[in-house]
C-alpha cells in the first residue's frame, strides 16, 4: 500500500493518493545525469465512491512523438490519448484524466513561468468537464504535487505536498 497520500486536503476536503507503481515510474525518469532529458506525461486515476478521494493509478511515459531536451518537454497529444483510451476502455469508463507530470533537473522542483502558463491552458480546456487538475514535477530527490483550479478570471495553483524518492516501498 502506498504511503503517498498527500497530507493537505484539497479545498473540498478530498485527498489524493498516488500508487507506488506510478511513483516508481515517475522517479525512473529523474534527471540525475547531465544528459538526462526532461520527461513527462499524463496522470490517470479514479474517484473513490466511498469518500470521493482521488487515486492516481496510471501515468503515461514519454512517447516517441514527444519533444525532449535537457530543459524542455513538449507532450504531443495523439499517443498519450491512445494510452488514455486503453485505460478508459479496460476500466469500463471508471478512470479519468487528472493532470500532467514532468521532470526538472533540480532537487526541490518549482514550476517555471512556462509551466504555469501551460497549466492555465490545460485548465481552460476543461477536459472531461474538469475544473481542477493536478500537476506533478519530479525533481532529482523529490516530487511535488500542485493542485490547479479554474475560477472566473483567474486560475489558482496550490502546492499540496511533496514526496521523497527514498520513501517509496519497493
Amino acid at each position: 500500500m502506498s504511503k503517498a497520500i498527500f497530507p493537505l486536503p484539497l479545498p473540498d476536503n478530498r485527498k489524493i493518493k498516488i500508487s507506488d507503481d506510478v511513483l516508481q515510474m515517475l522517479f525512473s525518469f529523474t534527471q540525475d545525469h547531465k544528459n538526462s532529458p526532461e520527461s513527462g506525461g499524463i496522470l490517470i486515476g479514479r474517484v473513490l465512491d466511498c469518500n470521493a478521494h482521488i487515486v492516481v493509478d496510471h501515468a503515461s511515459r514519454p512517447m516517441e512523438s514527444d519533444i525532449q531536451t535537457r530543459h524542455r518537454f513538449v507532450r504531443k497529444a495523439a499517443e498519450h490519448q491512445e494510452f488514455f483510451n486503453q485505460i478508459w476502455e479496460s476500466s469500463e469508463g471508471r478512470c479519468f484524466y487528472f493532470g500532467e507530470w514532468h521532470t526538472h533537473p533540480e532537487t526541490h522542483p518549482t514550476p517555471s513561468a512556462i509551466d504555469k502558463r501551460e497549466w492555465r491552458k490545460l485548465l481552460e480546456k476543461s477536459i472531461q468537464d474538469q475544473n481542477q487538475l493536478f500537476f506533478i514535477i519530479v525533481g532529482t530527490t523529490e516530487l511535488v504535487v500542485w493542485y490547479g483550479q479554474r475560477q472566473a478570471n483567474k486560475d489558482t495553483f496550490l502546492k499540496i505536498g511533496s514526496y521523497k524518492r527514498n520513501e517509496i516501498q519497493y
